[in-house]
């Protein structure tokens, strides 16, 4: 048997591979403990932005409706435990262990998986989720895409009760494709005969080949702005309200302890499945549940405010264009663009350029930095400034090795009292509140 920490080392190892494309391997894992994945009420999220914040607020607000929920996320911030939750309550490390042990020995010991190829990282992972959730007999599972859909280890599934799709734009696209159309196909992918589908806003070209996907796969959708919308927002210190409206429901004055107008969005989707879910006569949709789903609702390293030894710092996993988009409006709507201090760090397989493109004129000075996970596919800090030199040779900048060098560093370098911003990756921002002493307490 694996200890935690041996599970986690080896998984470590896996996580270098190469992503292969196709469902054989889990379904081969999955057959062998008894397809724990079979006979469950699913919740599927798919998206570029917003799908982690989603699945958070659907599983809330189940969890205010007294029931049961099991929560698959990814990636973490600094625990892998935080990717398998029941009721906000993580996965034993025992339990963890054991299972990563098990599976592994299932395909070492099945001669199948000669032909077909090991699994990945993520395709055990899921496959401990599916068992533990089983094992534990959960009312429900919300389940995030890891990357795309129609090849997602998630998307063995056959019957979700909804499915959800989040906004979609540019990223993965060695592995999605280079068009919006292309990424659309693939995230639309998670789409089931007959089963509803809920959308976020999209682009028209990206709206069109999701419909059409829906369409012959006779899905009925709710279009974000269509058949359901937010209205009256506005904001009061660290919480934002708004109200809901649907063809059957008007919710006033609703209460997040997020800021950012996408997480608006994001709570209205989750509405949304929970009105869904009572249509369908699977829930009782209580008002007074959704507010208190909503108002308990906290999600680590999406737009969080963090005020420790004299500096405020904000947290944000940003690291595709639209999610820095999103960023730039929050820095623009509650701090001052032009008064930001910036702690930078990112993954080589992202748009690199663009990113930096969108925060940049936000910010006054930066610290470069690499995390310590995900060495394989980290940027180095010296590459960053080479990209922030060709387009941005104004700005004063410095170079880390790590994180823990940047958090000591930024105590000298940032001289003023602006806000400090870490963003670029969850992998840094993880590690970053390990050394601001901010841990999960469940």
């Amino acid at each position: 048997m694996f200890t935690y920490y041996e599970a986690l080392e080896f998984l470590g190892k896996r996580e270098k591979r190469k992503i292969k494309p196709g469902l054989e391997r889990i379904e081969r894992i999955l057959q062998n403990l008894d397809n724990p994945h079979k006979d469950k009420k699913i919740i599927h999220i798919a998206g570029t932005k917003g799908k982690g914040s989603t699945s958070t607020f659907i599983s809330n607000l189940l969890i205010s409706h007294k029931l049961k929920v099991g929560l698959y996320t990814s990636p973490h911030l600094q625990s892998f435990r935080e990717r398998i939750s029941i009721n906000k309550k993580l996965i034993e490390s025992k339990y963890f262990g054991e299972m990563v042990y098990r599976i592994k020995e299932i395909y070492e010991r099945d001669a199948y998986f000669n032909k077909i190829g090991e699994p990945s990282m993520f395709e055990i992972l899921t496959s401990l989720a599916f068992k533990y959730f089983d094992d534990k007999k959960v009312d429900f599972v919300i389940l995030e895409t890891g990357l795309g859909g129609r090849f997602d280890a998630t998307n063995i599934i056959s019957d979700p009760i909804v499915t959800v799709i989040t906004k979609i734009d540019y990223d993965h696209m060695d592995i999605l494709g280079n068009t919006l159309k292309e990424i659309a196909f693939e995230k639309a992918g998670i789409i089931k005969k007959e089963r509803p589908l809920v959308l976020s806003k999209q682009e028209k070209e990206v709206l069109d080949v999701i419909l059409q996907r829906a369409n012959e796969m006779y899905s009925k959708v709710y279009v974000e702005g269509v058949d359901f919308n937010t209205q009256d927002i506005h904001i009061e210190k660290d919480r934002t309200f708004f109200t809901y409206k649907s063809k059957n429901n008007y919710f006033e004055n609703l209460e997040i302890k997020l800021l950012g107008m996408f997480q608006v969005s994001n709570s209205s989707l989750s509405i949304k499945v929970i009105e869904i879910l009572n249509d369908l006569n699977i829930i009782s949709l209580d008002e007074k549940k959704i507010r208190e789903g909503l108002s308990d609702s906290f999600i680590a390293g999406r737009g969080e405010v963090v005020k420790k030894n004299g500096r405020t710092y904000i947290l944000d996993g940003a690291h595709n264009a639209i999610s820095m988009k999103e960023l730039k409006n929050f820095i623009e709507t509650y701090f001052s663009c032009g008064k930001i201090n910036m702690i930078f760090g990112i993954l080589n397989d992202k748009d690199i350029e663009g990113v930096l493109k969108v925060i940049l004129p936000c910010v006054d000075k930066v610290i470069l930095t690499a995390p310590e996970g995900a060495k394989e596919r980290r940027t180095e800090p010296s590459t960053l400034l080479e990209i922030i030199k060709k387009n941005f040779a104004e700005k004063e900048v410095t170079i880390t090795k790590n994180i823990k060098e940047s958090f000591i560093e930024s105590n000298k370098f940032f001289n003023n009292n602006y806000p400090i911003l870490v963003t670029g990756s969850f992998y840094v921002v993880g590690e970053f509140r390990n050394y601001l002493n901010i841990f999960y307490t469940y």
